[in-house]
This record gives C-alpha cells, structure tokens and sequence, in this order.
C-alpha cells in the first residue's frame, strides 16, 4: 500500500511525476491511497484507475458527501476499483480542522507514503509527519530550489526525513 500525498496546486511537473510514478507501480500491483483532494491526490487516483490499479480516498467528512463535488464521478469510479474510507459519521462536513484528522489514516494504513509535491507548511508534510511517527518510509521527489511547490520536499529531504525518489522503481 503506498500513499500518494501533495500540493493541492499542483504544477504540470507534479502531474507528470504522479502519473509516471503510478505507472511504474502496474507490475507491483500496488493499491495507491490518498485524500480524494484537488491537485495530487485527485492524479493520483486517477492514474491509478486508469492503470487498473485498486485506490482508495479517505475522507475528510461523512460518506453521505463527497469533497470536493467535482470528484463525485471519480469517486463513483474508486468505489468499484478500490473504495472510500472515513472515520466521520454521515453529516460530518468536510471543516478544516478534519483534514489533519483524515492525514492520520492516510499515514496509517500505508506500507511507503510519497510526497510529490508540497510547499513549507500543509497537509502533505503533516501526513509526512506522521507517517514518520509511525516508522513508515517516508519519500520524497525532489524539485527546482526556487520552486515554491518543492520546498516542502526538498525540506525534508535535506532533513532526513524522507528519502529521495524519482521513480516507483525506486520503492
């Protein structure tokens, strides 16, 4: 199982290195997680589908919604070629402090989490984070230096919090 976490405001490096990075994962039969949200975590399951791989979203809020509502098709899609999971009960609204909260399970039930791409502070590097906490192995694709969308990453690589990736053959 390996989590694919990152920026929400993606960059088309992003997007390549998602889809890349799922494509290399055919021959493992891997199932890809991630938080149904914009940007990576949408590529992500996406490419995973579109590779016949198995993904699953974990949510943010209750199972009687989805969020953000353009992922409804792409969720219908997911239940039939992986799943949904949450741990919030039906009504739950998809509020900020949840986020965090869903990160957890993303750590949690991964095998290796992957950042793609992801600036100083967020989501991606809460999950980070805690996948550390939870002796995970923990990668990261590297970016341009200048990049905004790289910092996190190179951050925590220079910090040995994450090991260096640029490819699924790397895993």
């Amino acid at each position: 199982i390996i989590s694919i976490v990152g920026t929400r405001n993606c960059s088309e490096y992003g997007k390549a290195v998602t889809e890349k990075l799922i494509a290399d994962f055919t021959e493992q039969n891997i199932l890809v997680v991630s938080g149904l949200a914009f940007g990576i975590d949408t590529i992500a399951h996406k490419a995973a589908l579109k590779n016949n791989l198995q993904t699953v979203g974990v949510l943010a809020h209750g199972l009687d919604r989805i969020y953000p509502t353009q992922n409804k098709t792409l969720a219908k899609q997911m239940s039939e070629q992986g799943g949904l999971l949450t741990d919030f009960i039906s009504n739950t609204n998809p509020d900020k402090q949840n986020f965090p909260k869903r990160n957890r399970i993303v750590a949690g039930m991964c095998d290796a989490l992957v950042v793609i791409e992801s600036g100083k502070k967020g989501g991606s590097l809460i999950t980070a984070e805690l996948a550390n906490g939870y002796n995970k192995d923990v990668f990261a694709i590297p970016g341009k230096t200048t990049d905004v969308k790289s910092e996190g990453c190179n951050y925590i690589i220079k910090q040995n919090k994450a090991s260096l990736i640029t490819s699924g053959n790397d895993l």
